[in-house]
């Protein structure tokens, strides 16, 4: 028995396996398909070529993925966003944080919001003012939202004071429709669930502000939180359908009762 908890006292102590460099030759290939790719007129090629190119966690094949960020076409902008919000490089956060303070990536909100929720899948403190700074500059729902759970990620005090201050800036016209968000971020960061009540989680935070600790990673329970915090950062391609509002329910909900506070 003991041998076998040492065993595993062991397993635990060995530091993680380092990454395996990416091939060369694969990633030389990729980087003249999406050469070759960029210098066509048709968005087909571009499209195959990011396709191709995501998974090599390689500086020059995230620079040429990039070129994809500023396309003409929404659907080549949109593949790259997807290639670079799951690719390990850290040149990929550069690249996507570099469009986001582009003046012309809020020309297509819809493309924009995805950006912020790439950048947001990151996790990364050097992008909180993006989502902090002027949160309601915008009304376009998905940009809010994108901004909201871009927050989440990033698990710090910090964050959690960004979305209350959002909560009372916005006042409760602005607010109640995005407290569904509200709520799946602040139990994110907390453990806490005040339901979708603005009221209660403002008193929640005053209540708990002075000894807030933030969760490394969200909760299991409930579930149904649980899974829509899944379902949100899901890759494209696995992302299902989650459960379906309750007949007559909408995004804007009403003013909950409020849960339990935890912390």
């Amino acid at each position: 028995m003991i041998h076998q908890l040492l065993l595993v006292l062991a397993l635990l102590l060995q530091e993680p396996p380092k990454p395996v460099p990416p091939d060369p030759e694969k990633v030389k290939a990729a980087i003249t398909q999406l050469t070759e790719a960029f210098a066509k007129g048709d968005a087909g090629p571009r499209l195959r070529a990011i396709e191709n190119g995501a998974p090599f966690a390689d500086a020059d094949v995230v620079k040429q993925i990039a070129r994809g960020l500023a396309d003409k076409e929404a659907a080549v902008q949109e593949a790259a966003i997807e290639a670079l919000r799951f690719n390990e490089h850290k040149q990929a956060l550069t690249e996507l944080q570099a469009r986001a303070k582009h003046k012309a990536a809020k020309e297509n909100l819809p493309v924009y919001a995805k950006l912020l929720r790439a950048i947001g899948q990151k996790g990364d403190a050097s992008s909180f003012e993006l989502f902090s700074e002027n949160p309601w500059s915008t009304q376009d729902a998905k940009v809010i939202e994108a901004k909201i759970m871009g927050l989440s990620r990033i698990r710090t005090a910090e964050s959690v004071k960004a979305l209350v201050d959002m909560m009372e800036m916005g006042g409760i016209q602005k607010v109640q429709p995005f407290m569904q968000e509200m709520r799946l971020a602040l139990w994110s960061l907390t453990g806490a669930d005040q339901e979708t009540s603005r009221e209660l989680w403002l008193k929640w935070y005053r209540d708990h502000k002075a000894k807030l600790e933030v969760r490394p990673t969200p909760a299991l329970e409930p579930k149904e939180l649980a899974n829509r915090w899944s379902r949100y950062w899901a890759k494209a391609d696995s992302e299902a359908e989650g459960p379906r509002r309750k007949k007559g329910q909408d995004r804007k909900g009403g003013e909950g009762t409020g849960g339990a506070g935890g912390g």
